[in-house]
């Protein structure tokens, strides 16, 4: 569990909390002349006389209206008792989430796809929600401090500890170093590299056509339709599917000479950070930040790396695709 303190506002907290209950405060009144704008609109259209519309866009306003006011009204209690929150801990994972709305065409007005990103840090495996500020410089493994507004839930500050400066600290670093410098020799495809590789290039071929898949479905439905004006005239439509064949190409060149190579070579890495990746309408995902570069990895593996684990990512000589990774203890997984 998380050790929690209560402790006076300091005054870059109060004036966060100042900014934000004033942005609130103007966020309705520029709310009402969207609104009165609407309703002026739709009155003149013929709208009063459908009392359903009317009931509709009255809940909805009270419904959006209350809860800024709660926002607004939650800022204002946390200002006025003058304290935060304090949570002490150790960083033990990161979530990010990526949920994507989108409204349905009404009134000849085209369909708007939104997106919005949470962030949320686990401190001794409990969660709380922070901004990207926060969220970035909070890695896996640290000791922070998080001030939050007990009220209103907003983030306030969150603090690395650092670490100090001793004998041991420095010969970690050192032995880091050393690491990431080997040299790790070319090493042959084993049987099991082989399956890897076509594995990758069976993805590939499912990856290409499921993102061109749409253009040509758009442009056979024109031609078949006798569209020929239209084919003639977006031909940019066209651009999609020949790059995506172009690509799969660089794939299919790619995947040969590999096999003819026979040579996987491999990079030496160590784990510096890791957060799993949730969205209301993508597959939940995780992923490792190794020195080399991030890696996407299934959750079985997310949980056997930690951070500072020397890790050895097997590639292929052409198109630096990863094949597997060797875990300390010695354990090949392959990430595909």
């Amino acid at each position: 569990m998380p050790k929690l303190e209560t402790l006076p506002l300091a005054h870059r907290d109060k004036t966060k909390l100042r900014r934000q209950l004033y942005g609130m405060l103007l966020f309705p009144v520029v709310v009402i002349g969207i609104f009165w704008l609407f309703l002026s609109f739709m009155f003149n259209s013929g709208f009063a006389d459908d009392s359903f519309g009317i009931y509709m866009m009255v809940a909805f306003s009270v419904l959006f209206f209350s809860v800024i006011a709660y926002i607004i009204a939650s800022t204002a209690i946390d200002l006025k008792r003058g304290i935060k929150s304090r949570v002490s801990g150790k960083i033990t994972d990161k979530r990010m989430h990526w949920a994507t709305t989108g409204d349905r065409p009404v009134y000849g007005h085209k369909t708007r796809t939104r997106n919005r990103r949470s962030y949320y840090v686990y401190i001794d495996d409990e969660e709380f929600s922070v901004d990207y500020s926060c969220y970035s410089k909070a890695r896996v493994g640290t000791d922070v401090q998080l001030d939050r507004a007990p009220k209103s839930g907003i983030t306030l500050d969150l603090q690395v500890l650092g670490q100090v400066e001793d004998t041991h600290v420095a010969q970690k670093l050192d032995e880091e170093e050393k690491f990431l410098e080997k040299h790790i020799p070319h090493t042959r495809y084993t049987p099991k590299d082989h399956e890897a590789l076509h594995r990758v290039w069976k993805l590939e071929i499912k990856k290409r056509l499921v993102r061109s898949s749409p253009f040509i479905t758009i442009g056979f439905l024109m031609i078949i339709s006798g569209f020929w004006s239209f084919v003639v005239l977006l031909f940019p439509i066209w651009a999609a599917p020949l790059f995506q064949c172009y690509r799969l190409y660089v794939a299919y060149r790619n995947y040969n000479r590999n096999k003819e190579r026979s040579h996987k070579r491999g990079v030496p890495s160590i784990v510096e950070d890791k957060f799993a990746l949730t969205s209301n309408r993508y597959a939940n995902s995780s992923r490792i930040i190794l020195t080399s570069g991030p890696l996407l990895v299934s959750s079985t593996l997310y949980d056997k790396l930690f951070i500072g684990d020397k890790v050895l990512v097997y590639k292929t000589q052409y198109g630096n695709v990863p094949l597997s990774i060797v875990l300390p203890n010695g354990e090949e997984v392959y990430l595909v």
